[in-house]
């Protein structure tokens, strides 16, 4: 396949996802705005804090291993092949998972003793909420990559809309939604699992799943590529999420959790669609770069990153002024006890912008497996995005947070881009550049004279 072919085929799987996407944006918004008016900024802000704290866990524990089956599932494609890799997969997980339900059960039997009944079963609800959630990013990764596009997509708007649905319907089935949001926790357990059962069946998984296949030289194989990227991951991850907790505990039992739920509602608007188009870009041009990268054409996998630059940019730097310049517009779609944080949006949004062009420039390494300064990198972001909130939450509350969020991005994509491009670095013509600033300067003030003057604010 060559250079305008391997375009041609980002492109259409790039319009394939964008929609569907977006439709999964609306809805997860939509899921914020009706959370909101399901639960008291404090209570939310232990929903966040548990969704928090499953996401990192299961960056700390299992990431290394989803991110080696991105990243070598096309490569084991015959059927003893894909029984080693399925093998010694599950065998990995049921191991991690297995560990993690056991002490689940025991803190319960040794809680339930010292906490209420509805707290006892929220944490053991967030025990499975772990296992349901590393599982379903799992094979999400899988179907991605293997360029099952329209299972992808009909799972991802399936998992979203039934999550909201299931909540709804948990919060008018109970009563103690003021206490404890165990209704969100379990509508995202059972649709987790409802997930993964159709994909298993979807790929008849199970025909290759043998615990006597377990390999060690393929075990061997992806904690070499996977440990870097889960170094990689853990730290964006507290770089992403530790905020919550320096919120939550430097502000006082009264102040805290109620300030860390404003800002985690108001973090997720942009959130949202970041992850949407960073999820729905990536997926659309990663196999095509990927592939080209195997065939050792340096040349035109530049090019092909470029391309996947180009679109990233036509999308995400406008998403990232709108939202900002409707950012006192769609924190009214949240409860008004939340109106206050539409600050947040503005920082967070342009952040995420930064994110995503430095998942871009980190494709040198990922490509030639030299996960290491990319490590090194997120690690220099996070300390200093720990710091800083350390030392200025405290004093200006959340919304230092914001602002600390957005330094630390930019701070990462310098770090990459200086050590990156001496590898890879992505073609785009200059021209490209300029049109697509351009055309986003124009909507800026056209939309909102002011906004230049609120993001100073």
């Amino acid at each position: 396949m060559n250079v305008t072919d391997a375009k041609n085929r980002m492109t259409k799987d790039t319009l394939l996802y964008l929609p569907a996407k977006a439709v999964e944006g609306i809805v997860g918004i939509l899921t914020i705005s009706i959370y909101t008016r399901f639960f008291s900024p404090n209570v939310y802000g232990y929903y966040n804090l548990i969704t928090t704290t499953v996401n990192i866990l299961c960056v700390v524990l299992l990431w290394w291993l989803i991110q080696s089956g991105v990243r070598y599932v096309n490569t084991f494609n015959s059927p003893m092949k894909m029984k080693l890799f399925y093998s010694t997969s599950f065998a990995v997980w049921g191991i991690i998972n297995g560990t993690v339900l056991m002490i689940g059960v025991v803190s319960v039997l040794f809680l339930r003793q010292h906490l209420e009944k509805e707290f006892v079963l929220l944490i053991f609800a967030s025990f499975l909420l772990f296992v349901s959630y590393n599982t379903s990013q799992m094979f999400f990764s899988i179907i991605g990559t293997l360029r099952l596009i329209k299972l992808n997509l009909m799972l991802s708007i399936f998992s979203v809309t039934a999550r909201l649905i299931l909540t709804t319907f948990f919060v008018y089935l109970t009563s103690n939604n003021h206490i404890t949001p165990i209704s969100a926790v379990l509508s995202n357990v059972i649709i987790d699992c409802v997930v993964v059962a159709i994909v298993v069946t979807r790929l008849k998984i199970y025909k290759y799943i043998n615990l006597r296949f377990f390999s060690r030289k393929v075990m061997k194989r992806f904690l070499g590529y996977g440990i870097p990227i889960m170094g990689v991951s853990l730290t964006m991850s507290f770089l992403n999420l530790s905020d919550r907790y320096v919120i939550t505990f430097s502000l006082g039992a009264k102040d805290g959790p109620t300030q860390a739920g404003i800002y985690a509602a108001n973090y997720s608007i942009a959130s949202a669609v970041f992850n949407i188009i960073l999820i729905a870009v990536m997926r659309g041009v990663y196999p095509m770069i990927l592939k080209t990268w195997k065939k050792s054409n340096l040349r035109q996998t530049e090019e092909l990153l470029g391309q996947a630059v180009r679109y990233y940019l036509m999308i995400a730097l406008p998403a990232a002024t709108g939202l900002s310049i409707l950012s006192g517009i769609l924190t009214r779609f949240l409860d008004s006890e939340y109106h206050e944080g539409s600050f947040v949006t503005i920082w967070v949004a342009f952040g995420m912008f930064l994110l995503g062009l430095t998942e871009y420039s980190n494709k040198a390494w990922e490509l030639t497996s030299k996960t290491g300064p990319i490590f090194r990198n997120s690690l220099i972001s996070c300390a200093f995005n720990l710091v800083s909130n350390l030392l200025f939450i405290p004093l200006f509350g959340y919304m230092a947070a914001a602002v600390n969020t957005t330094a630390s991005y930019l701070l990462y994509l310098c770090l990459s881009l200086a050590g990156s491009r001496k590898i890879m670095k992505w073609r785009l013509a200059i021209s490209s550049y300029v049109r697509i600033v351009a055309s986003n300067a124009v909507m800026a003030p056209g939309c909102s004279p002011g906004f230049f003057p609120l993001l100073l604010w």
